[in-house]
C-alpha cells in the first residue's frame, strides 16, 4: 500500500484511533525512523481535530487524558 493510501485511510479513522496510531508508530523501532511519515500523521490528525464537532473534541480530550494518565 502506498504512503498516500495509508495517509488517506488514517484520515478516516476516529480521532482516538489516530492518536493511538501516532503513539504506536513513534514507539515502533522501525517506523519511528520515518520522521516524515510521523509528521504527516500529526498534520492530518491536527486537521481532523480542527474540523471535529464540539462533542467529538470533548470525547477526544477525555480519552486523551485517559491515554496519557496511565
Amino acid at each position: 500500500m502506498s504512503s498516500e493510501k495509508r495517509l488517506d485511510a488514517f484520515r478516516k479513522l476516529p480521532l482516538r484511533a489516530q492518536l493511538a496510531l501516532i503513539a504506536s508508530t513513534r514507539n515502533n523501532p522501525i517506523l519511528s525512523k520515518n520522521q516524515e511519515y510521523i509528521e504527516n500523521l500529526e498534520r492530518i490528525h491536527a486537521e481532523c481535530l480542527s474540523e471535529s464537532t464540539p462533542e467529538q473534541k470533548a470525547a477526544y480530550n477525555k480519552s486523551k487524558g485517559d491515554l496519557t494518565s496511565s
